[in-house]
């Protein structure tokens, strides 16, 4: 390709045209990179949950200091210490410790999972951390809106799993809290995807007295298993949440579903309930 624009069989070369701009942004980024003051730290907790997820713990620096919903660029020293890759903190502003939860699904995390897989480890320290960060996203924003929505997919609820933990500490201290209601929409392919984040639900709706939040999960396995156990717990579900007031899988007020969100009748339904409200996001 270069020997044949250079040969100006048709036209003068243009790839200077195109790379010269994306190159200078590109040079000007990896030069801030490179001067940012990264900060290695130190993991005091690992837990391997199901799906392939790992729960990371590691101190908090000093001078660190961030919102919910925001993320990090981390590295390990026991991989290479310049492959830097993006996480959300699911960790709140208030907690003493950050933390991450990571679902193994390629080669850079799987390698990151087993590194602090007790078996490998016998007995020895936990590989430190290269921290950058943290850089802000949309998520963060959420109190601005008079009605929040917040909707994850998968292992997509991390900064939602932040962002609930500050509604809890907010819930204990008594604290103001901007919007008049906040739904929460989990969409995952089984049960097993968010029980690790149960506790922080439980936390949610045990205080939570004045049912600002409303947490919904929906399970998508249920379609492409149409058999009769799924049928049976389908039906066992709804009539466990009817007497109970509670999911017959999670043991939460939260209400969970089988199959998609429908989205169309949930932006109708926020409409007439909220007709009056200036702000949805």
């Amino acid at each position: 390709m270069f020997l044949h624009g250079s040969g100006r069989l048709v036209q003068d070369p243009l790839f200077g045209n195109f790379f010269l701009g994306p190159g200078i942004v590109f040079a000007i980024d990896q030069l801030i990179s490179v001067g940012r003051n990264k900060v290695e730290i130190v993991v005091v907790r690992a837990d391997l949950l199901p799906s392939q997820v790992i729960g990371v713990y590691f101190k908090r620096p000093i001078t660190f200091e961030y919102k919910a919903g925001q993320w990090v660029r981390i590295a390990s020293l026991a991989q290479n210490p310049g492959e830097y890759h993006p996480f959300t903190l699911t960790s709140a502003p208030h907690e003493e410790h950050l933390s991450l939860h990571i679902r193994a699904v390629g080669p850079w995390t799987q390698n990151f999972r087993e590194s602090f897989n007790p078996a490998i480890l016998r007995g020895q320290p936990y590989p430190k951390l290269l921290l950058d960060g943290p850089f802000g996203e949309g998520h963060q924003d959420w109190y601005r809106f008079d009605v929040a929505i917040l909707v994850g997919g998968g292992i997509g609820v991390t900064p939602f799993a932040s962002i609930l933990k500050e509604l809890v500490h907010r819930f204990s201290i008594g604290g103001r809290i901007q919007s008049r209601k906040v739904y929460f929409i989990w969409v995952t392919r089984t049960q097993h995807q968010f029980e690790w984040l149960t506790d922080i639900i439980r936390e949610v709706e045990e205080k939570d007295v004045k049912n600002l939040v409303e947490i919904h999960i929906f399970i998508t396995q249920f379609f492409d298993k149409f058999d009769l156990r799924t049928t049976m717990l389908y039906i066992c579900e709804r009539h466990f949440q009817k007497i109970s007031g509670k999911s017959l899988f999670t043991g939460l007020r939260s209400v969970t579903h089988f199959g998609r969100p429908d989205f169309s009748r949930f932006f109708d339904s926020l409409q007439e309930e909220h007709f009056l409200v200036p702000k949805i996001g």
